[in-house]
C-alpha cells in the first residue's frame, strides 16, 4: 500500500478516530515514521479548537475552502477533504445541541424555584403569596411567584390579569413582570392587565409604582395608570376606581380597639405603615375608617388620641407623636 490515495484513506479514518486492521495500522505507522513533520502539522490542524457558530446552519463547505487556499500540498488534502467536511460539521452541531441543552436545563432549573397559581374558573379567585402578600387572579390567568435574596427581590411572573396588595418587606423589592411590561412596587395595591399583549396597563390604587417598558420607565400614584399605546407608555388619571378595581368600599371598624392593632390593620388592608412614638400605645381608638387617603387616616388618629402627626412619605408612611 504505497500510493498515495491509500495513505490519505488511512489518514482520514485516523483522524476520524474510525477502527484500523492490524495491516491498515502497519502501513500507517511506517508513513508516520517516514513524514513525521508532515504528520506532526495535520495533527495540529485537526485537533486545532473549533468555535461555536453562531447560526445552527454551518457552512462547512465553506470554512474548508478557507483552509484549502493556505495549504501548500492541496493534492495530498483531497482524499481526506470531505472526512474533515464530515468532522467539521458533526463538532458544530454537537457544540450547539450542547450549548441548547445547558441553556434548556438552566431555564428548567429556574422553573422549580417560582410557585405557580391559576384561576381556571369564571369568577375571580384570591390568592396569599408566601411573602403575605395577596393576589386575585382574573378569569385566565396565571402567576408565577419566587421570594430570592435581597438583591434579587421579589418576583411575580403574570400572564393576564390580576389585582395586588403587596405587603412591605423593607430591603425586599416586589416586582410584576409580563411579557411587555415590568412593575417595581413603590407604594401597595394595583392592578395589572396583560391579558392583551399589545395594549397592556398598570392602574394603581394605594401607593406608587414604577412602571417600565424597553424603552422608558414613569413612576404613577394612586387613582392613576400607564398603559402601553402603539408601543409607548401613557400616562392618564382613572375615571372611574370604583368600578375598576371592582372591589367593595373599604370600612374598618375599631371600637375601643388598642391603637397598636388599629394601625396594623390599617397597614394589612392599604399598605399606610404608621409608626407610633412612645407612650402612644395607651390609647384606644372607637371609630371608622372607610377611606385609604392616608392623610385622612392619620389626621383622624392623631385626633382621637390627642397628638401630632408627620409625613414620612407621602401616600404610605406617616408618624404619631407627643408634642
Amino acid at each position: 500500500m504505497n500510493c498515495k490515495e491509500d495513505i490519505n484513506e488511512l489518514l482520514a479514518r485516523y483522524f476520524a478516530k474510525e477502527e484500523l486492521t492490524g495491516t491498515q495500522q502497519k502501513v500507517l505507522d511506517e508513513w508516520i515514521s517516514a513524514n513525521a513533520e508532515e504528520f506532526e502539522r495535520m495533527r495540529r490542524l485537526m485537533e486545532a479548537p473549533v468555535k461555536v457558530p453562531d447560526k445552527t446552519d454551518f457552512d462547512a463547505e465553506q470554512a474548508w475552502r478557507k483552509v484549502e487556499a493556505k495549504l501548500e500540498n492541496k493534492s495530498f488534502w483531497l482524499g481526506v477533504r470531505p472526512h474533515i467536511v464530515t468532522v467539521i460539521s458533526v463538532a458544530a452541531c454537537v457544540l450547539f445541541a450542547v450549548a441548547m441543552a445547558t441553556t434548556y436545563f438552566l431555564h428548567k432549573q429556574e422553573e422549580k424555584d417560582f410557585i405557580k397559581y391559576a384561576n381556571v374558573g369564571l369568577r375571580l379567585k384570591q390568592f396569599m403569596l408566601p411573602d403575605s402578600s395577596e393576589v386575585i387572579l382574573y378569569p385566565n390567568a396565571t402567576l408565577a411567584f419566587n421570594q430570592a435574596d435581597k438583591e434579587q427581590g421579589r418576583i411575580a411572573r403574570l400572564k393576564g390579569k390580576a389585582f395586588f396588595r403587596v405587603k412591605r418587606l423593607h430591603g425586599i423589592p416586589f416586582k410584576v413582570e409580563t411579557e411587555r411590561l415590568d412593575v417595581e412596587v413603590l407604594g401597595t395595591s394595583f392592578l395589572v392587565n396583560a391579558t392583551d399583549t399589545e395594549q397592556n396597563g398598570v392602574f394603581v390604587k394605594t401607593g406608587r409604582v414604577r412602571v417600565s417598558d424597553n424603552e422608558d420607565n414613569v413612576v404613577i400614584v394612586a387613582n392613576e395608570k400607564v398603559e402601553l399605546e402603539q408601543g409607548k407608555l401613557k400616562v392618564g388619571v382613572i375615571d372611574n376606581p370604583q368600578q375598576l378595581f371592582g372591589q367593595d368600599k373599604l370600612m374598618m371598624i375599631f371600637d375601643n380597639a388598642p391603637i397598636q392593632q388599629v394601625v396594623k390593620e390599617i397597614e394589612q388592608k392599604t399598605g399606610i405603615r404608621i409608626d407610633l412614638d412612645k407612650g402612644l400605645e395607651k390609647n384606644l381608638i372607637t371609630t371608622r375608617i372607610d377611606s385609604d387617603n392616608g392623610m385622612e387616616i392619620v389626621r383622624e388618629l392623631a385626633f382621637l388620641c390627642g397628638c401630632s402627626y408627620e409625613m414620612v412619605e407621602e401616600g404610605t408612611h406617616y408618624r404619631l407623636y407627643n408634642e
